[in-house]
């Protein structure tokens, strides 16, 4: 069920919510990066028209250049903390809620015993809506 009511207010299932924070990051991380690339295209371009690289240099750079690759390196990175957030909460719950060992979890998750022990400890705190019993 995708859906559960608590006191008279239907809530979002913590995973599709993850799943959802997970695509809706990555969507902004795809569209940063491919605004990075459009633009060192138009640097591209003009060096082919015989531009000089410093004047290429400063066009991309008075166009915002250090910013929109800042904002794609940072949006990359709110990409990996949802991910990271969401293995966090999978692996609780398959542990905790589902009663699997650690070993189990791991396996499913196609990581080493050690790589789940740590996600299952780490201090990371689960998604708003995480499973019960975190």
């Amino acid at each position: 069920m995708a859906e559960d009511w608590a006191e008279g207010f239907v809530t979002e299932d913590w995973f599709v919510a993850a799943v959802r924070r997970v695509s809706e990051c990555g969507q902004v991380a795809c569209e940063s990066v491919e605004a990075a690339v459009r633009a060192l295209e138009a640097g591209r371009e003009a060096h082919l028209a015989g531009r000089p690289i410093s004047e290429v240099v400063d066009g991309l750079i008075s166009q915002g250049g250090r910013d929109v690759r800042l904002g794609a390196a940072e949006a990359f990175r709110q990409f990996e903390r949802a991910v990271q957030s969401m293995r966090v909460a999978v692996i609780r719950a398959m542990i905790d809620e589902e009663g699997l060992s650690i070993g189990e979890a791991s396996a499913r998750l196609s990581i080493s015993r050690q790589a789940g022990a740590r996600l299952y400890r780490s201090e990371e705190d689960p998604p708003a809506s995480g499973p019960p019993n975190m």
